[in-house]
């Protein structure tokens, strides 16, 4: 048996875990620089709040309905995922954390699972006030949706479980296509010209005609409709193959110097990723954009590729050619709205090709770069930064309703009177 944990409403949950007098009121959480709805607790759902939704185009329901409204807080929802995962590890043995608010657990050895997930989420409940939903099934593919049915159905208490063969069938049944795991808007829309509408008539599709439209994933979807594991637990997360930065500005910047600013804080938190990951980078790609949205404005974009002549994973010597790109783009006259930087074609740092003509650079500046992160991991984000990031924070990201560091900052912690 294996079982997905979701926790629902993640964002929302987190700013409620901490904050009471949330309980019962619509909530939404909104995206970098406060742009677009992220999250929603249901009672904003009920309202009528989409996914996505700009927030200046709600500001009037807002108001009316009494929403609260919050900034991403990405510290306290990396910190509470990772109490919810350690809750997960210590009474699973297998355990694949699969996002920050998703983990699959293998419950092949409980005699009982549905008891053992109602237990479990108890614990997570009273542990961290986070409510969480399980589906238990014999794939990952089904799992994901008898979590979505333990969702929508109340009476379930958070948990459902499909393990026979007429629980599984009547579930996919009356399961729309496009709510399936790994079916988008491309394979929905061609499913539904050939009357494939449910996931129980995908399940009976014939193998080679799925394999021709929708390749070898698709097949193996079909096999774990039909409780056929074909998707194993992975408990080693995958490296990335490539790492991108790139929030938008708080405020529109107009000159190069603030660029560059921007474009040395965001390479750091790029490469310091690279870096956890024992990764090295062999290009670099950076663009700039002004906002494409504001009317009567000057609109502009540009980017830049640059191949380095060796794999990279050291701060000092990814930003000489970043720097490189973004004089080759930036053009004066223009508000820009974002910069971001990519990290691509990334291979092992220790697999690295040597070059025939020149040395490879010299592992003291790799080393310099793994010393400062453990330094700023001690001490906090940026406490030792290349002069080159500066202390210019006029241009950071937008976050007006920003809640409290509650579990990672020694002055937002509650104190009980």
């Amino acid at each position: 048996m294996i079982a997905i944990m979701d926790c629902n409403n993640f964002y929302v949950s987190c700013e409620r875990s901490f904050n009471p007098r949330l309980e019962n009121r619509p909530v939404i959480v909104l995206s970098n620089n406060d742009g677009c709805v992220i999250a929603r607790s249901n009672e904003a759902k009920e309202l009528g709040v989409k996914m996505g939704t700009p927030y200046h185009e709600i500001g009037e329901l807002i108001d009316a309905a009494g929403i609260e409204v919050f900034s991403s807080n990405y510290v306290l929802y990396g910190d509470m995922s990772s109490r919810v995962m350690s809750i997960l590890a210590r009474f699973v043995e297998t355990v694949e954390v699969y996002s920050i608010d998703e983990a699959f657990l293998d419950l092949s050895s409980e005699p009982d699972p549905e008891a053992f997930c109602r237990t479990l989420r108890e614990t997570i409940s009273r542990w961290t006030r986070i409510p969480v939903s399980f589906g238990i099934a014999p794939t990952k593919t089904l799992a994901k949706v008898a979590n979505r049915l333990a969702k929508k159905n109340p009476s379930s208490g958070g948990v459902l479980s499909l393990i026979h063969a007429d629980q599984i069938r009547d579930a996919l049944m009356s399961f729309p296509i496009g709510d399936l795991w790994g079916i988008g808007y491309r394979f929905e829309s061609m499913l539904k010209r050939n009357e494939i509408k449910t996931a129980w008539e995908l399940s009976q599709t014939d193998e080679d005609w799925v394999s021709e439209r929708m390749t070898v994933n698709g097949l193996r979807l079909v096999y774990e409709l039909r409780g056929v594991p074909v998707k194993m637990l992975e408990l080693e997360p995958a490296k990335k193959k490539n790492i991108c930065v790139a929030p938008s500005f708080g405020v529109e910047v107009h000159d190069i110097a603030r660029l560059r600013m921007a474009l040395a804080t965001y390479l750091a938190r790029a490469s310091e990723k690279l870096r956890k990951q024992d990764s090295a980078a062999s290009s670099i790609t950076v663009f700039v954009h002004t906002n494409r949205f504001k009317k009567n404005a000057k609109h502009y974009y540009n980017s830049r590729t640059v191949i380095l002549p060796h794999p990279s994973s050291s701060n000092t010597e990814l930003l000489k050619y970043a720097s490189a790109a973004l004089d080759e783009i930036f053009s004066f006259g223009y508000a820009y709205q974002k910069l971001g930087v990519f990290l691509n074609d990334l291979v092992p740092d220790n697999h690295r090709q040597a070059n025939l003509f020149t040395e490879l650079p010299d592992d003291k500046l790799a080393k310099l770069s793994k010393a400062v992160d453990g330094i700023n991991k001690q001490y906090g984000r940026d406490k030792v930064r290349l002069a080159a990031q500066g202390y210019d924070r006029t241009w950071p990201m937008k976050q007006k309703w920003l809640s409290r560091c509650y579990t990672t900052r020694w002055s937002d912690i509650l104190v009980a009177s």
